[in-house]
């Protein structure tokens, strides 16, 4: 994203892009994920929008800090930490995956912030990730982040993705080895897994509680093909936000985003902006 301006947030350290001008618009990714997911949507909506793509704590070029709220709470609170370090005090948030469940977060917590809602393949509640199970086991927790070397970083990565993208065209190597990178260090990897292990059943039940709430507009992208996530995810969400609408979208996998990004604006440029101009 060569057009994009690289900052280093000096209150959070959290690592961004910026691109675009227009109504702000605030880029959340998922679960072992960073900000360059978005690479193929920004230059699709950067003609509108003030685009932000953040590193959340822990992931890309941003460092989890050694206090903080270990949950996904410490995220939300994050995230509206950053905003108020750019002076932004209303936005539109994109969330993918995790991201999503912190975009509600925000949106529940700091409703004043947050105008629209777009979920891409929303993680769902009450559960938390099968990787958050793993890092809260007392054996494997604290083994792990010792045992994944650069090679079995590398297939967990593959494994990971190729699941992940419906498209397994977009699975090079530079995709495995930009993704892999953040994870070089042991403390990187002990971030990680201190992260994973704040994630619990509560912590998870806490924004589901929320999701009332929320009276911000929400549309649901969803890729038909997720490998990870059924449908019911989009389903239970939509029972519980009270404004909401769902957009499936074929040939998608749990990276819409990075699978048919072209679909992925012509849905958010309407939803957002009231634009139905042809990209």
């Amino acid at each position: 994203m060569s057009d994009g301006v690289h900052r280093m947030d000096d209150l959070n350290r959290l690592h961004s892009i910026e691109s675009g001008e227009g109504p702000p618009l605030l880029l959340i990714h998922g679960l072992f994920d960073l900000l360059e997911t978005w690479e193929r949507l920004i230059p699709l909506l950067s003609d509108r929008f003030k685009i932000t793509a953040i590193d959340l704590p822990g992931f890309g070029k941003s460092r989890l800090p050694e206090e903080w709220e270990e949950s996904l709470s410490g995220m939300i609170e994050a995230v509206v930490a950053f905003l108020d370090s750019k002076g932004i005090e209303k936005t539109s948030i994109v969330g993918s995956s995790m991201g999503g469940s912190i975009a509600l977060g925000v949106a529940g917590r700091h409703p004043e912030r947050v105008d629209k809602i777009v979920l891409i393949n929303p993680y769902g509640f009450p559960s938390p990730p099968v990787a958050a199970e793993v890092a809260r086991s007392r054996i494997l927790g604290a083994l792990l982040p010792y045992l994944l070397n650069k090679p079995v970083l590398k297939r967990c990565a593959r494994t990971l993705f190729s699941r992940s993208l419906n498209d397994p065209r977009l699975l090079t190597d530079a995709l495995i080895e930009r993704v892999i990178a953040p994870f070089a260090t042991l403390r990187r990897r002990r971030d990680l897994f201190r992260f994973l292990q704040g994630i619990s059943t509560e912590t998870m039940r806490e924004i589901d509680a929320l999701l009332p709430r929320i009276h911000q507009p929400v549309l649901i992208l969803w890729g038909e093909n997720d490998r990870w996530l059924t449908i019911d995810h989009a389903h239970r969400l939509r029972q519980r936000l009270p404004n909401n609408r769902l957009i499936t979208l074929p040939d998608c996998g749990h990276l819409p985003q990075v699978d048919k990004p072209k679909e992925v604006a012509e849905a958010i440029r309407p939803f957002l902006f009231n634009d139905r101009s042809p990209l």
